[in-house]
């Protein structure tokens, strides 16, 4: 009996070994095919370009912050990339400007013909990649179009200034999440144009 009492541990031990390794075995399997890797530099860069320098962006729009925005989130993006190191204007192999064409807001849903209950905004940028020597334009792209929606100030807020208020703080979060959009589009774009 003892021995049975073995035997049926042991497979229970070996078991348990076998799920680890199954389950271990199907996510290595799925993490290689979905092309997930840690990229140490990205290869698709020439080789003399390590550094970049983003520099504020021009605003052709009324959103007078969302090129402070943009800017700031590119810097992000390449502080958290691997592949170039961000660094002031005088160190770089190349400099990153970008330009905010326009940022149209419009209505997206309505509760009556003259009602908005919830607004889109769409910004169209223009980037450039200039080699610091030279001032040479690498890469270039004029249609970066991004748009966001927000809702309108609720009907709940008693003065139509707290309702004005409410409804640009959800026009600003919307801002910045365009903002985040397209610095990520951009950093992928320049990284893997090469």
């Amino acid at each position: 009996m003892s021995r049975i009492l073995q035997i049926v541990s042991c497979a229970r031990h070996q078991g348990r070994f076998v799920l680890a390794v199954f389950a271990f075995s199907v996510l290595w399997t799925s993490l290689s095919g979905c092309g997930y890797h840690c990229a140490e530099r990205i290869k698709s860069l020439p080789p003399w370009i390590k550094t970049v320098y983003v520099a504020p962006w021009a605003n052709r729009s009324n959103e007078l912050l969302l090129g402070v925005w943009i800017t700031e989130e590119l810097r992000h993006e390449f502080l958290r990339g691997r592949g170039l190191k961000l660094v002031t204007k005088d160190e770089a192999d190349v400099i990153l400007e970008g330009e905010i064409v326009s940022a149209d807001t419009s209505g997206l849903s309505y509760i009556r013909y003259d009602q908005a209950v919830e607004r889109r905004i769409t910004a169209e940028c223009s980037v450039h990649l200039v080699r610091s020597e030279g001032g040479k334009v690498i890469w270039q792209t004029g249609n970066i179009v991004r748009e966001e929606s927000f809702l309108v100030g609720k009907d709940v807020i008693q003065t139509d200034s707290l309702k004005v208020m409410h409804t640009e703080a959800l026009k600003n979060e919307a801002l910045q999440k365009l903002s985040r959009d397209v610095a990520e589009i951009i950093y992928h774009r320049i990284t893997g144009v090469f």
